[in-house]
């Protein structure tokens, strides 16, 4: 009779947890919807990641649970012990997941302090994939060798299909290994605008199993293959948070004097509210050995994206500054000599012509 009464309590006190986890779980997804803790959870993914990884395994077992003694309720007693094993399969791949979800945010962020602002919040596609299915291929084998179950005879049984599948998709296993290889290596990452040797350039959106998605400056998508990807060769022109820092040429007369033409084009720089003060815009005097002289200015911009619009009030401020101080931009001058052959001293005239180059 007491080990009856035991059973009894002992089986209203695991209703009554699996009711509690599920409410507790079912509390915090309306939580979640709060627009304070959707703004505190965006600037701390960590700690969303940890309760999930706490609550989500807890409100699985408690449903599977509540099935299984729902199912003896209503006399399938025999179902309650696949009820079980499946339970403890989900629970164990769904913390395979939430684990494969914190290693995530740590190869995102690296350390769990850093802010995500700047930052791209996830992994591409094919990272996730592969992160996902190896933690759950983990959870699987520790499942399966926790209730004495050895795998190998699944793996003799498929290893002829994989043999034949394999050969089938030769073109595709080599996308996708040389996206893992890609991956593995990091020459870019979402964000990144890449340069080809063709001259095409775009922002990489996505990288798959199969191909790596780029949006060009005209919003259309390039699918570029990861095989191909990986044997040609690209300039990485980086994302938002890389600081891009091009040259301009500029030609000006060389009557001028040198080293008050470089004053004059470091100040218009210096004007320019689209280049970065730091480091310090630079003119150096490039070629001196023609007219006119060939001048460099060095500036830098926040990003690649940005050069665009800064590198036009660039050029407006150089126009306004030289043409302040009564100079301007100098075309190419070319000198034809004319000797006439009459002229015992061959004696020459110049003749400056001016073209524009």
């Amino acid at each position: 009779m007491n080990d009856s009464l035991a059973a009894n309590v002992s089986a209203q006190t695991g209703v009554l947890l699996a009711f509690s986890t599920l409410a507790l779980f079912i509390f915090w997804r309306r939580v979640k919807l709060l627009m304070p803790v959707q703004a505190f959870l965006k600037r701390f993914p960590w700690g969303n990641a940890a309760i999930d990884l706490v609550l989500l395994p807890t409100a699985v077992f408690g449903s599977g649970h509540l099935v299984e003694v729902l199912s003896g309720r209503i006399g399938l007693s025999i179902w309650q012990g696949a009820i079980r094993e499946v339970t403890q399969l989900l629970v164990v791949l769904v913390i395979a997941s939430g684990v494969a979800r914190l290693i995530e945010l740590w190869l995102v962020f690296q350390k769990p302090g850093q802010k995500p602002d700047g930052r791209e919040m996830r992994l591409s596609q094919l990272a996730r994939s592969v992160l996902f299915g190896f933690c759950i291929f983990i959870g699987l084998f520790v499942y399966l060798s926790g209730n004495d179950f050895a795998p190998t005879e699944l793996y003799v049984s498929t290893g002829a299909v994989a043999a034949v599948v394999a050969f089938a998709m030769q073109q595709t296993l080599g996308d996708l290994f040389s996206g893992i290889a890609l991956g593995i290596e990091r020459p870019f990452r979402i964000g990144d605008w890449l340069r080809f040797s063709d001259g095409m350039e775009g922002e990489v959106t996505d990288i798959n199993w199969r191909a790596t998605r780029l949006r060009g400056w005209d919003n259309t998508t390039y699918v570029v293959p990861n095989g191909e990807l990986s044997r040609h060769s690209f300039t990485n022109l980086h994302g938002p948070d890389h600081v891009f820092g091009p040259w301009y040429l500029v030609q000006i007369s060389g009557d001028t004097d040198p080293h008050d033409v470089k004053v004059l084009l470091e100040q218009a720089a210096l004007r320019c509210e689209a280049v970065l003060q730091s480091p310090t815009p630079i003119a150096r005097l490039m070629d001196g050995t023609s007219n006119p002289y060939t001048y460099m200015v060095w500036v830098h911009f926040p990003n690649y994206p940005t050069m665009f619009a800064g590198r036009e009030q660039l050029y407006r401020e150089i126009h306004r500054t030289l043409r302040a101080e009564g100079l301007q931009i100098s075309a190419d001058i070319h000198e034809i000599r004319h000797r006439s052959g009459e002229d015992a001293a061959f004696k020459s005239s110049v003749v400056p012509t001016v073209e524009q180059s």
